[in-house]
């Protein structure tokens, strides 16, 4: 009986060491590209138009394996046994995430965004659909997979009972990310629509506001993973 209570606990704790790895992975890569591109751009003279003109400079590799990882790791997590009702679930939440960022990676941005276009060549989804139809697969995939993350933030990370400060500060922080999300990706939108990230193209804000929501869900898989306790007691502290 105790041998079988220990290798239960071990399964256990085995388990749980693996939903941290995958969390921290995920967080890791979140904070990782962000970080890649900005060097680059210190590097080479200027920061680009935005994180998914990537594809078209010499960091296309870096992007697409960054974002198909990050496809990869969403697809296995598995996240908590949902309970009898939830229309909302951490499995079918990242299997979503993970389906909208390999297709952001797959599907590249409009080459008119991004001024490096004319070198590349096409990917197969990109040369199927051809560049306007590819791009609008682009944008709406990135729409799917912030929004994912969102609720990731907004939902599924703020559920459980709350039974100290630490969750409190977490959840916290949680929120926080969850918007700065949903402001970045929204005013995005509207820079779009006005067509104020071509008058204001020198400041890079497309670039800059998806680096805020990157960074953002980066943090909240972190605290999530328990690698950023000392932010969590700071948090909670105050």
């Amino acid at each position: 009986m105790t041998d079988d209570r220990g290798s239960s606990q071990k399964a256990h704790n085995d388990l749980v060491l693996s939903f941290l790895a995958v969390r921290r992975a995920i967080g890791a890569l979140g904070y990782f590209l962000p970080a890649a591109l900005i060097v680059y751009g210190l590097f080479t003279g200027g920061i680009l138009t935005s994180i998914s003109a990537a594809y078209y400079s010499p960091m296309r590799e870096i992007f697409v394996g960054t974002l198909i990882a990050q496809a990869v790791f969403l697809w296995s997590y598995e996240g908590f046994r949902p309970d009898a009702g939830d229309l909302i679930t951490d499995k079918t939440t990242a299997r979503v995430a993970a389906v909208a960022v390999a297709l952001v990676a797959l599907s590249p941005t409009s080459p008119a965004k991004a001024p490096e276009a004319s070198s590349a060549d096409c990917t197969l989804l990109q040369c199927v659909l051809g560049p306007n139809l590819s791009a609008t697969l682009h944008l709406t995939a990135a729409t799917v997979f912030f929004a994912a993350l969102a609720v990731y933030c907004l939902v599924l990370f703020v559920k459980g009972d709350v039974d100290g400060p630490e969750k409190r500060a977490s959840n916290r922080i949680y929120r926080i990310c969850g918007w700065l999300i949903v402001g970045s990706i929204g005013l995005i939108g509207v820079l779009f629509l006005t067509g104020l990230d071509d008058a204001l193209d020198g400041l890079r804000p497309v670039f800059w506001l998806e680096t805020v929501a990157t960074l953002a869900f980066a943090t909240s898989w972190m605290v999530k993973g328990d690698a950023l306790r000392p932010l969590v007691r700071s948090v909670a502290g105050n």
